[in-house]
Protein backbone atom coordinates (compact mmCIF):
# COMPACT_ATOMS: atom_id res chain seq x y z
CA UNK A 1 0.00 0.00 0.00
CA UNK A 2 1.23 3.78 -1.02
CA UNK A 3 0.60 7.04 0.73
CA UNK A 4 1.30 9.90 -1.05
CA UNK A 5 2.65 13.30 0.84
CA UNK A 6 -0.90 14.97 -0.08
CA UNK A 7 -2.64 12.31 1.61
CA UNK A 8 -0.72 12.46 4.78
CA UNK A 9 -1.19 16.12 4.81
CA UNK A 10 -4.72 16.39 3.90
CA UNK A 11 -5.13 14.32 6.83
CA UNK A 12 -2.99 16.06 9.08
CA UNK A 13 -4.56 19.48 8.32
CA UNK A 14 -8.40 17.87 8.19
CA UNK A 15 -7.53 17.02 12.13
CA UNK A 16 -6.42 20.13 12.77
CA UNK A 17 -9.45 21.80 11.27
CA UNK A 18 -11.96 19.56 12.96
CA UNK A 19 -9.76 20.94 16.27
CA UNK A 20 -10.42 24.20 15.29
CA UNK A 21 -14.22 23.98 14.49
CA UNK A 22 -14.44 22.50 17.77
CA UNK A 23 -13.02 25.40 19.83
CA UNK A 24 -14.42 28.08 18.09
CA UNK A 25 -17.89 26.25 19.26
CA UNK A 26 -16.71 26.55 22.49
CA UNK A 27 -16.49 30.62 22.55
CA UNK A 28 -19.62 30.86 20.31
CA UNK A 29 -20.94 28.83 23.64
CA UNK A 30 -18.80 30.77 25.86
CA UNK A 31 -20.37 34.17 24.45
CA UNK A 32 -23.97 33.15 24.72
CA UNK A 33 -23.84 31.98 28.15
CA UNK A 34 -21.34 35.45 28.99
CA UNK A 35 -24.04 37.27 27.60
CA UNK A 36 -26.83 35.49 29.75
CA UNK A 37 -24.87 36.33 32.73
CA UNK A 38 -24.31 32.41 33.09
CA UNK A 39 -21.20 32.01 35.50
CA UNK A 40 -20.68 28.71 33.20
CA UNK A 41 -19.53 30.94 30.35
CA UNK A 42 -16.42 31.68 31.80
CA UNK A 43 -15.60 27.62 32.49
CA UNK A 44 -16.04 27.68 28.30
CA UNK A 45 -14.14 30.56 27.62
CA UNK A 46 -11.23 29.02 29.42
CA UNK A 47 -11.27 25.83 27.92
CA UNK A 48 -11.46 27.63 24.57
CA UNK A 49 -8.36 29.50 25.16
CA UNK A 50 -6.72 26.60 26.26
CA UNK A 51 -7.76 24.66 23.47
CA UNK A 52 -6.89 27.68 21.06
CA UNK A 53 -3.33 27.97 22.44
CA UNK A 54 -2.58 23.72 22.07
CA UNK A 55 -3.59 24.48 18.31
CA UNK A 56 -1.55 27.33 18.00
CA UNK A 57 1.56 24.93 19.09
CA UNK A 58 0.45 22.06 17.21
CA UNK A 59 -0.14 24.47 14.10
CA UNK A 60 3.33 25.22 14.60
CA UNK A 61 5.08 22.29 15.20
CA UNK A 62 3.34 21.09 12.46
CA UNK A 63 5.02 23.30 10.47
CA UNK A 64 8.40 22.59 11.99
CA UNK A 65 8.12 18.79 10.95
CA UNK A 66 7.62 19.76 7.32
CA UNK A 67 10.53 22.05 7.22
CA UNK A 68 12.63 19.25 7.87
CA UNK A 69 11.82 18.04 4.09
CA UNK A 70 14.97 19.22 2.12
CA UNK A 71 13.29 18.86 -1.14
CA UNK A 72 9.52 18.45 -1.15
CA UNK A 73 9.12 17.97 -4.74
CA UNK A 74 11.81 15.15 -4.95
CA UNK A 75 10.16 13.08 -1.96
CA UNK A 76 6.46 14.28 -3.88
CA UNK A 77 7.65 12.45 -6.77
CA UNK A 78 9.25 9.62 -4.67
CA UNK A 79 5.90 8.99 -2.83
CA UNK A 80 4.10 9.10 -6.18
CA UNK A 81 5.87 6.70 -8.10
CA UNK A 82 5.95 3.81 -5.24
CA UNK A 83 9.92 4.52 -3.86
CA UNK A 84 8.00 4.77 -0.17
CA UNK A 85 6.05 2.05 1.74
CA UNK A 86 3.47 2.49 3.73
CA UNK A 87 2.71 0.43 7.06
CA UNK A 88 -0.94 1.13 8.51
CA UNK A 89 -0.66 -1.17 11.33
CA UNK A 90 2.38 1.80 12.65
CA UNK A 91 0.73 4.82 10.56
CA UNK A 92 4.44 4.90 9.77
CA UNK A 93 5.78 5.89 5.43
CA UNK A 94 9.43 4.78 5.10
CA UNK A 95 10.88 5.97 1.86
CA UNK A 96 15.20 6.08 0.81
CA UNK A 97 15.43 9.44 3.18
CA UNK A 98 12.64 9.93 5.90
CA UNK A 99 10.39 8.27 8.18
CA UNK A 100 6.64 9.45 7.97
CA UNK A 101 4.87 8.85 11.45
CA UNK A 102 1.39 9.99 11.31
CA UNK A 103 -0.04 9.24 14.17
CA UNK A 104 -0.72 10.44 17.14
CA UNK A 105 0.86 14.23 15.09
CA UNK A 106 2.98 14.19 12.04
CA UNK A 107 6.57 13.59 12.68
CA UNK A 108 9.38 13.62 10.03
CA UNK A 109 12.71 12.06 10.48
CA UNK A 110 15.34 12.07 8.32
CA UNK A 111 17.50 9.12 8.21
CA UNK A 112 20.68 11.14 7.37
CA UNK A 113 20.48 12.79 10.23
CA UNK A 114 19.89 9.49 12.25
CA UNK A 115 22.85 8.90 14.19
CA UNK A 116 21.31 4.58 14.50
CA UNK A 117 18.56 2.41 14.97
CA UNK A 118 17.81 -0.17 17.83
CA UNK A 119 15.02 -2.44 18.49
CA UNK A 120 14.28 -2.39 22.12
CA UNK A 121 12.68 -5.40 23.45
CA UNK A 122 10.08 -6.05 26.28
CA UNK A 123 10.71 -9.56 28.13
CA UNK A 124 8.89 -11.65 25.52
CA UNK A 125 5.62 -9.61 25.20
CA UNK A 126 6.90 -6.84 22.73
CA UNK A 127 9.15 -4.97 20.46
CA UNK A 128 9.92 -1.28 19.79
CA UNK A 129 12.44 -0.24 16.77
CA UNK A 130 13.65 3.27 17.42
CA UNK A 131 15.38 5.69 15.26
CA UNK A 132 18.22 7.90 17.44
CA UNK A 133 19.37 10.74 16.87
CA UNK A 134 23.23 12.27 17.10
CA UNK A 135 22.13 13.74 20.61
CA UNK A 136 21.00 10.15 21.50
CA UNK A 137 17.02 10.71 21.51
CA UNK A 138 15.11 7.97 20.86
CA UNK A 139 12.54 8.10 18.28
CA UNK A 140 9.82 5.03 18.71
CA UNK A 141 8.53 4.33 14.86
CA UNK A 142 6.69 1.06 15.24
CA UNK A 143 6.08 -1.63 18.17
CA UNK A 144 4.41 -4.47 18.22
CA UNK A 145 3.42 -7.28 20.73
CA UNK A 146 4.26 -11.23 19.77
CA UNK A 147 2.32 -13.30 18.07
CA UNK A 148 0.11 -10.24 16.41
CA UNK A 149 -0.33 -9.88 13.41
CA UNK A 150 1.79 -6.10 13.32
CA UNK A 151 4.60 -8.63 13.83
CA UNK A 152 5.21 -9.57 10.43
CA UNK A 153 5.26 -5.68 9.31
CA UNK A 154 7.24 -4.76 11.97
CA UNK A 155 9.95 -7.42 10.82
CA UNK A 156 9.75 -6.00 7.97
CA UNK A 157 10.04 -2.34 8.33
CA UNK A 158 13.20 -3.72 10.56
CA UNK A 159 14.30 -5.02 7.55
CA UNK A 160 13.85 -1.64 5.33
CA UNK A 161 15.92 0.75 8.15
CA UNK A 162 18.31 -1.98 8.35
CA UNK A 163 19.29 -1.87 4.78
CA UNK A 164 18.95 2.16 4.33
CA UNK A 165 21.09 2.56 7.84
CA UNK A 166 23.44 0.36 5.48
CA UNK A 167 23.24 1.85 2.63
CA UNK A 168 23.89 5.49 4.59
CA UNK A 169 26.80 4.00 6.53
CA UNK A 170 28.51 2.89 2.88
CA UNK A 171 27.64 6.46 1.47
CA UNK A 172 29.33 8.12 4.52
CA UNK A 173 32.81 5.72 4.13
CA UNK A 174 32.53 6.88 0.59
CA UNK A 175 32.50 10.39 1.22
CA UNK A 176 35.15 10.60 3.86
CA UNK A 177 37.66 8.26 1.32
Amino acid sequence: MTRDLDQILKDQKSRLRVSMTVCASLLVAAAVLLIAKQGMGWVFLCMAAVMAAALFLQQRRFREELAKIANREALEKELSRGGGRYWEAFSLVLTADYAILERPSLQIYPLAQMDKFEVGLAGEARKVLFLTDRSGTRHPIAEARRGEAAEQAFDEVYGRIRDRFHALKEDREEKEQ
